[in-house]
């Protein structure tokens, strides 16, 4: 991996042989309660400085106010908000962050039947999401199986791999 190219950035179908599926299956997790591994501030720095990954996000994505307010937003899975904050806690993560440092973020164009309003114009970050096996995603996503093929692939490889607490 060059200095200049991050995990996110990878290619990580080609580079490990396993592709995702061709669709989510629209539990609209990763648009209700999106969690960058950094916080708002350096998300701010990156997009100032024209990472393509942090301008879109932030294109689309709104803070919500609280933790508490995200678990109301995603009432499917409101656990998910307290799952990220343990892993957080006990940093097993890219980046270290505290918890008050986390915050989770719904899109803007997300209907109240959960869909994405602009699916054909979606940003390139929504079209890659999620861009590396590592992302914690909510139980039950679509792409859980495409995540834990990829892991399964660099075990294989020699790789360690951190999980979840």
């Amino acid at each position: 991996m060059s200095q200049n190219e991050s995990q996110d950035e990878l290619d990580w179908e080609k580079l490990l042989g396993v592709p995702k599926p061709p669709t989510c299956n629209l539990k609209a997790a990763c648009c209700s309660v999106a969690t960058p591994s950094v916080g708002m501030d350096e998300l701010l720095k990156q997009a100032a400085n024209g990472d393509e990954t942090s301008r879109d996000f932030l294109s689309v994505f709104i803070p919500h106010e609280s933790h508490d307010a995200a678990r109301a937003f995603y009432s499917e899975q409101p656990e998910h908000i307290d799952r990220m904050l343990r892993i957080v806690r006990s940093r097993r993560t890219r980046q270290t962050l505290d918890e008050k440092d986390i915050s989770f973020y719904h899109c803007r164009f997300l209907g109240d039947d959960k869909l994405c309003q602009i699916y054909e114009d979606r940003p390139t970050f929504c079209r890659k999401y999620p861009a590396s096996p590592m992302s914690i995603l909510v139980k039950g996503c679509g792409y859980e199986p495409w995540v834990d093929s990829c892991k399964k692939k660099l075990l294989e490889l020699g790789y360690e791999i951190v999980e979840e607490a």
